[in-house]
């Protein structure tokens, strides 16, 4: 029996199912031959607001390390991610939200009054390396906010920033009013599977039994995308609520902002379990810019916290489904790259150094935290249990570069060459990051 092709997808009209890796379509299932070796993927999302350093840094090093707070809603991933403390991109001035254009090219940037001369971004330069071997060369998603992807000619890609869209071009392949009628049907409860429940049905006498429960739970998840997707249409068209007393603008949102971040996600793992692209960029939560800027206000602390806790509890999600999608008796967590960073420590200060930065996936042996500051660190801990003498001088301020920090760009050159990109070093990096297996 002859192997099924890599790129299947179950069709009808103008709509195309791809499938994930089936046992069914490796050719060592029959022929003998080695195992496949599923592609790298990576995938970088960007919050543009950092964490709150004293819920998100551990405060002691190595594979012992105790998970903080906010870390510690991954702790079922413990030992499938590293978080790496002390990182900074060189010559990105004092501070501030502009920065966010060189987060992940790292392109010098001194002087915010003067011209951007940006440079390819780290997701960029691992999708060229792979051009053609997927229908989309690469994802460029927001859920507000700017976009993270940048040319090698230094323009910024333009992102996408409505769940639906990025549906309409994962799986719909007709013009854009089929397009938007068959979104309608999906309205009316109708799901894209049912077109194609017949090719399905003959599919599931050409593959094993594990091969079909694999594709019912893509197929589950495609429906529950759906289903998220008409109640995210139906809640657009409902007046918002009016504001009551004082609390800051945000809130109001923050029900869609969460609800929408979650369908990006679903996204990301949609595309990469029908291998459509291999490099996915996403900027998030640009909403809770007022929450961020806390001054240590206690109740504006704890909503910036929450929001934070989200978006942490969303990327674990994700981890959870790449973890469980196998892939040529591997998962797809193990050759995904999953970065999540910043352009700033945190909202509340602007620092542009000491980047909270997490690496999941991608083969890489985690289960530490690597820390660059050591002086941030007992900073971190300053905070979490201050002596007098800190309560006394709560500003005090550490190194902003020095030989305890690395640039994260050495970060980002770890990862190219990991992915199969032959370079030295990325952009501003010294080479690759120091004790990173």
């Amino acid at each position: 029996m002859k192997p099924l092709p890599r790129r299947l997808f179950l069709k009808n009209a103008g709509i195309a199912i791809g499938l994930p890796m089936l046992d069914s379509m490796l050719p060592s299932r029959y022929l003998g031959a080695a195992p496949v070796t599923p592609p790298r993927r990576m995938v970088c999302i960007g919050v543009p607001f950092g964490f709150d350093p004293a819920a998100f840094v551990p405060v002691t090093t190595g594979r012992d390390y105790t998970l903080p707070s906010h870390l510690a809603h991954l702790a079922a991933h413990r030992n499938d991610f590293t978080v790496i403390s002390g990182l900074s991109h060189p010559n990105t001035g004092g501070g501030g939200h502009k920065a966010e254009a060189v987060m992940l090219t790292g392109a010098p940037y001194p002087d915010y009054s003067h011209n951007l001369k940006n440079t390819i971004s780290v997701d960029q330069a691992f999708a060229i390396r792979f051009r053609g071997e997927t229908r989309y060369e690469s994802l460029t998603l927001t859920t507000q906010g700017p976009s993270l992807s940048v040319t090698a000619n230094g323009v910024s890609i333009p992102a996408m920033d409505r769940p639906s869209a990025v549906f309409k071009k994962l799986f719909l392949t007709a013009t854009p009013a089929e397009m938007e009628a068959d979104l309608r049907r999906i309205d009316e409860g109708r799901s894209m599977l049912d077109f194609v429940k017949d090719r399905a049905k003959s599919l599931n006498s050409q593959v094993s039994s594990a091969d079909r429960q694999r594709i019912d739970e893509y197929f589950e998840s495609v429906r529950d995308v759906e289903r998220q997707l008409k109640m995210t249409r139906e809640w657009v068209n409902q007046p918002k609520p009016k504001v009551i007393g004082g609390e800051p603008r945000d809130i109001a949102d923050g029900q869609q902002q969460k609800a929408k971040f979650q369908l990006m996600v679903d996204m990301i793992y949609l595309a990469l379990i029908t291998d459509s692209t291999r490099s996915i960029s996403l900027m998030t939560f640009g909403m809770h810019h007022d929450l961020s800027h806390h001054g240590k206000e206690p109740k504006k602390l704890a909503q910036c916290r929450q929001v934070e806790v989200e978006l942490i509890q969303a990327f674990g999600g994700l981890l959870d489904k790449l973890k469980a999608a196998k892939e040529g008796g591997t998962s797809l967590l193990d050759s995904t790259m999953m970065l999540m960073t910043s352009n700033l420590r945190d909202g509340n200060t602007h620092w542009t150094y000491n980047l909270p930065t997490i690496l999941a996936g991608g083969g890489f042996r985690h289960g530490q935290h690597l820390a660059f500051n050591k002086p941030y660190l007992e900073q971190v801990n300053q905070e979490l249990n201050p002596t007098p003498a800190a309560k006394s001088n709560p500003e005090k301020k550490i190194p902003l570069m020095g030989q305890d920090q690395q640039p994260l760009c050495n970060l980002y050159t770890s990862m190219l060459k990991k992915g199969g990109v032959e370079i030295d070093r990325f952009s501003t990096a010294t080479g690759p990051l120091e004790g990173l297996v």
